[in-house]
C-alpha cells in the first residue's frame, strides 16, 4: 500500500507542518521571555520546542516514503536531502517571495514587501 497520494499522507504533511510551525513559535517566545527577564518561562519554552522537533521528525520520517513535504522530491540521504533543499530554497527565493512582497506592496505593506 503507497502513502503518496493518501489521505494519510496529507495528514502527515499537515502535521509535520503544524508541529514545524510551534517549534519556532515557542523558539521565538523563548527569545522574548529571555529579554523580559523570565528565564525559567524561556527555558519552559525551549523545552517545549525541542518536543515539537521530536514530533515534526516523527511525521517526516514517516514522509521520507512519499518525499519531501514542500517539494515532493525523494528525501533520505544526503544526497537527495540537499536537492531537495536547494528545490525548496530556490522555489522561496524565485517564485514565493516576490509573489508575497508583489502581493504586499499592492496592499500597501511596502515595509513588509522590503
Amino acid at each position: 500500500m503507497s502513502l503518496k497520494g493518501s489521505k494519510t499522507e496529507q495528514n502527515l504533511k499537515d502535521a509535520f507542518a503544524g508541529e514545524s510551525q510551534a517549534n519556532r513559535r515557542y523558539l521565538y517566545f523563548a527569545a522574548k521571555a529571555d529579554v523580559e527577564g523570565y528565564n525559567d518561562v524561556a527555558a519552559v519554552f525551549r523545552s517545549t520546542a525541542e518536543g515539537e522537533t521530536g514530533h515534526a521528525h516523527g511525521h517526516l520520517e514517516y514522509l521520507e516514503e512519499s518525499g519531501d513535504p514542500a517539494t515532493g522530491l525523494p528525501i533520505g540521504g544526503t544526497s537527495d536531502n540537499l536537492k531537495a533543499s536547494i528545490a525548496g530554497e530556490t522555489h522561496e527565493y524565485t517564485d514565493m517571495y516576490p509573489g508575497m512582497a508583489s502581493a504586499a506592496r499592492e496592499e500597501g505593506f511596502d515595509e513588509i514587501a522590503d
